[in-house]
C-alpha cells in the first residue's frame, strides 16, 4: 500500500480527470425527496453537501468493486445522512463558535433523530439503521452506539469517509475549507481510528486519477 505522502503527491500532480458528478436522487424515492425539500428550506445548503457526498459515495463504491445494490444502498444513505438535523435547533446548527457540551449533545442526536424519521417514512425503513450509524468510528469511539470495525454497516462506513472529505473541503460557518492536500492528510491520519482504512485508500485512489477541486467547491 502506498504511503500517505505518496498518495498526496499523486493527487497534487493529476488534477484534471475526476469531476464532481452529482448523483440524482432516484425517482422512486418521492418520500426521500420530500424530506430533502424540507431540510433544504430549514437549513439552506445542506442538501448540496448531501448531493456531493452521494456522488463521491458512488464513485468510491465503484472503485471498491461493490455490487450495484450495495452502492445504491450507500448512495441513498448518503442522500439522507443529515436528515435528522430537521429536529436540531438552527441556532445550534448555525452557531459560528465552539459548541457547549449541551449544544454538542443536541447536535449528536441528529443521527438517532434521522433514524426515527426514516422509520416513520414509507419506503425508507431500510435506511434508518444505516443513517443512525454514519457517525460511528472504526475504533469504536463514535456515536450513538459505539460500534467498531466491520460491526459498522458497510454503507455507513462508506458515507462516513465521503461525508468527512466533503465537509473538510467546503467552507463552513465555523471553519474555512481545507486545502486538498490537507484534507487527504486528515483522512489518512484518521484511517484505522475514525475511518475504515480500505475506504480511505479507495477514495484516495479515486481522487488520484484526477480531481478538479475548484469544480468540487463551486
Amino acid at each position: 500500500m502506498a504511503s500517505p505522502k505518496f498518495e498526496i503527491e499523486r493527487i497534487r500532480v493529476s488534477p484534471q480527470a475526476l469531476r464532481a458528478v452529482p448523483t440524482e436522487l432516484p425517482a422512486a424515492d418521492p418520500a426521500a425527496a420530500a424530506l430533502l425539500d424540507l431540510l433544504d428550506h430549514y437549513l439552506p445548503g445542506v442538501t448540496a453537501h448531501m448531493e456531493r457526498t452521494a456522488g463521491l459515495t458512488r464513485r468510491v463504491g465503484v472503485r471498491m468493486g461493490l455490487s450495484e445494490p450495495m452502492i445504491q444502498l450507500a448512495v441513498r444513505t448518503a442522500w439522507l445522512h443529515d436528515v435528522g438535523k430537521l429536529k436540531v435547533p438552527t441556532w445550534v446548527l448555525e452557531k459560528p463558535g465552539e459548541l457547549s457540551t449541551l449544544e454538542w449533545s443536541m447536535l449528536r442526536e441528529h443521527a438517532v433523530l434521522g433514524e426515527r424519521l426514516l422509520e416513520r417514512t414509507p419506503g425508507l425503513l431500510q435506511l434508518a439503521p444505516l443513517v443512525r450509524s454514519t457517525h460511528e468510528r472504526w475504533d469504536g469511539s463514535g456515536y450513538p452506539d459505539g460500534l467498531a470495525g466491520t460491526g459498522i454497516p458497510l454503507p455507513s462506513r462508506l458515507v462516513t469517509v465521503c461525508d468527512a472529505f466533503d465537509a473538510m473541503t467546503q467552507d463552513r460557518i465555523y471553519s474555512p475549507a481545507l486545502p486538498l492536500n490537507r484534507a487527504i492528510w486528515q483522512l489518512h491520519k484518521g484511517a484505522g481510528t475514525q475511518f475504515d482504512p480500505d475506504i480511505v485508500d479507495a477514495l484516495c485512489d479515486e481522487l488520484a486519477d484526477g480531481f478538479d477541486l475548484l469544480s468540487w467547491q463551486a
